[in-house]
């Protein structure tokens, strides 16, 4: 009675968390270029049948892996000329004013008053400077593009950013091409884990497993979308349909430990 009550509270335990990661897909169902993630279970073998293997009772349900679902989000288009979405796979780099590096899809970018481009949380985004044809791999600098020296900055399908020269009329300015955007990726996206304001953290040391750089379309790596952001890619139908799974998961569950008590207690009354 006790292994059976012992595997309907890991049951529990298993469709709780499973719960608050259905929980956490929904409630990010309009976080600019979330990714789902979906929990995997694992069954646990703690007792034989007359001691002789392949003859195992289970002994409940382990939690496994928390998983990311990296399918490509819808790409709208926005208001902001600044903001870039990437259309396939990769990254793009960020760094926090320690200088360390982070890594994210979501590319709601805009200028700061002295020309650094910045993500919405304040992180410096990283590009490389312009060269045709580009370095490869391209080293990752931040893009800052001086307001005193350029005007009427732009960007182009290849993730190049344009400024205008500032000169004194009547001469005219000359479109000039700065910095490109800079894509990165790992050959392992397990290695990638989730943080906070949509970033990723990667888990390995770059000596033993670098980053794939590149700009867009270069090295296998995905192409950008100027003026557009990548929408969440949680499905909010399946969704549901776990969180209906998950519930009846857990009145099982339930059912089997109070089951399980009211056997306990039948046999205690024989007893007396």
């Amino acid at each position: 009675m006790l292994s059976s009550m012992y595997s309907g509270v890991s049951g529990l335990n298993a469709s709780n968390q499973r719960m608050a990661v259905i929980g956490d897909n929904i409630a990010n169902v309009n976080t600019t270029a979330y990714k789902s993630s979906e929990l995997s279970f694992e069954s646990l073998i703690n007792q034989s049948v007359g001691g002789y293997t392949g003859q195992e009772i289970g002994g409940g349900v382990l939690l496994g892996d928390l998983s990311y679902d990296w399918n490509q989000g819808t790409i709208q288009r926005t208001s902001n000329p600044y903001d870039m979405a990437i259309a396939g796979s990769g990254f793009f780099m960020v760094k926090d004013s320690a200088g360390n590096s982070y890594f994210t899809r979501d590319g709601e970018f805009s200028f700061d008053a002295t020309g650094n481009l910045k993500t919405a949380s304040g992180m410096a985004v990283q590009g490389c400077v312009y060269a045709d044809p580009p370095a490869n791999p391209p080293v990752p600098v931040p893009i800052i593009i001086d307001p005193a020296a350029y005007q009427d900055v732009s960007v182009d399908e290849n993730g190049v950013y344009w400024g205008i020269t500032k000169v004194t009329p009547p001469a005219v300015g000359v479109k000039t091409a700065l910095f490109q955007a800079v894509i990165c990726d790992t050959t392992d996206r397990s290695v990638m884990a989730k943080t906070n304001n949509n970033l990723y953290t990667k888990t390995t040391n770059d000596t033993t497993d670098p980053l794939i750089l590149g700009t867009p379309l270069t090295n296998g790596l995905g192409g950008v979308e100027a003026a557009s952001l990548e929408m969440s890619n949680v499905d909010i139908a399946k969704e549901f349909v776990n969180m209906i799974t998950a519930q009846r998961a857990f009145s099982a569950n339930s059912k089997v430990i109070t089951t399980s008590d009211e056997i306990l207690q039948e046999l205690v009354n024989i007893k007396r």
